[in-house]
């Protein structure tokens, strides 16, 4: 069926329906034009925007209140030194279910069940000088949390 309108619309390289509205209206070569592929200009950024600059930290833990104490920490060392720290932003809680037989040999219907979930928040720290990353990188975390650091 399309291409037999193809025919019609005078579009060479596809049949698009826009060509077949536009054919009744407008004259061919006004359809023939449309019907081109257009090249894609991208135009660069303007260099006079500002940099923001800002540091995403997300912490991980199998014991929430370790997490919170480190956030606190986290916020506290940001906080004093000018930048603005915006979180806590809690992520889901990642559970992990394991299942294992109680006994090696028999009674397989017998078995146990061990969860071990990850909590995870995500800190943004913007306006940043020298003296907040120097904070920053002298704070003693708890042992158990694990940090990520991008810039």
């Amino acid at each position: 069926m399309w291409g037999q309108m193809s025919s019609l619309s005078g579009c060479q390289r596809h049949s698009c329906p826009a060509s077949l509205v536009t054919l009744q209206a407008r004259p061919q070569t006004a359809t023939a034009s449309r019907c081109r592929a257009q090249p894609l200009v991208v135009r660069a950024a303007a260099a006079t925007a500002p940099s923001d600059q800002k540091i995403r930290i997300k912490l991980k833990a199998y014991q929430p209140h370790l997490l919170q104490e480190s956030v606190g920490l986290i916020t506290e060392a940001a906080r004093s030194t000018g930048a603005h720290a915006g979180g806590p932003v809690y992520l889901p809680t990642r559970r992990r279910i394991y299942c294992v037989l109680r006994s090696p040999h028999v009674n397989k219907d017998s078995r146990e069940h061990f969860e071990k979930r990850t909590h995870s928040r995500l800190l943004d720290i913007k306006n940043l000088t020298a003296q907040t990353i120097d904070e920053l990188m002298q704070l003693d975390l708890p042992a158990g949390v694990d940090v990520e650091v991008k810039l």
